[in-house]
């Protein structure tokens, strides 16, 4: 797709111009709502970690549902255009080695109650690659969530669906109490493929050691 399309797109989707209406950075905000709403996978005063957060959809909806006792760690190469006194923005690549221990400082040596990930990759406009790149990404936040993520706590991550994301759900529903695949009514587009797998109740540290062995 060029870019010129993308944008044309972009100006004639319902759900980018409700959210410029309703004041949300982006239409992501709609999908982390829409999450929230059959799983509550954020409460009150919830410490959260935001993989991906430029430009700020989903951080929006993480700082308003926490409140001012609970605190955003937003994380990304770009500075999310949303602001708030209980966000905190790191700007780093997720893939750093150095991100899981970075993002534990910022959370005060606390472990989250919640990791969410809508980070995407560059797209290069080739399937395959892009399917697999994103596929990467989310191991990447799994890997990260097992680090910084309590047990008891819940994970909300992007993938594009391919054969490999079904051994990583699997993997999940070992790892997590609960884990369900999710589309969101944002994704209304025939060619999207984009899902969220949702795992609440972390049941133990360790599950992501040999991830990358079952994508390749």
């Amino acid at each position: 797709m060029t870019k010129a399309r993308w944008l044309a797109e972009r100006r004639s989707d319902p759900w980018h111009r409700k959210a410029k209406a309703e004041g949300y950075p982006s239409r992501a905000a709609y999908k982390l709502i829409h999450i929230q709403q059959r799983y509550r996978v954020l409460g009150w005063g919830d410490l959260v970690v935001d993989l991906g957060s430029w430009p700020g959809g989903m951080l929006s909806v993480e700082s308003q549902t926490v409140g001012p006792k609970g605190l955003v760690v937003a994380v990304d190469l770009r500075e999310p255009v949303f602001r708030a006194g209980n966000v905190v923005f790191l700007q780093m690549d997720v893939n750093d080695e150095e991100a899981p221990f970075e993002i534990l400082s910022a959370l005060g040596n606390r472990r989250c109650d919640v990791l969410v990930s809508d980070a995407s990759p560059r797209f290069t406009g080739v399937r395959d690659v892009d399917v697999f790149n994103q596929l990467l990404l989310g191991v990447r936040a799994l890997e990260i969530a097992d680090v910084v993520l309590k047990r008891g706590g819940n994970v909300v991550i992007k993938f594009l669906e391919c054969e490999e994301l079904a051994r990583v759900e699997r993997r999940l529903r070992r790892w997590f109490r609960f884990v369900k695949r999710v589309v969101t009514p944002p994704t209304l587009r025939k060619r999207s493929s984009e899902v969220f797998l949702v795992g609440l109740g972390k049941l133990a540290d360790g599950m992501s050691e040999g991830l990358r062995d079952l994508i390749r």
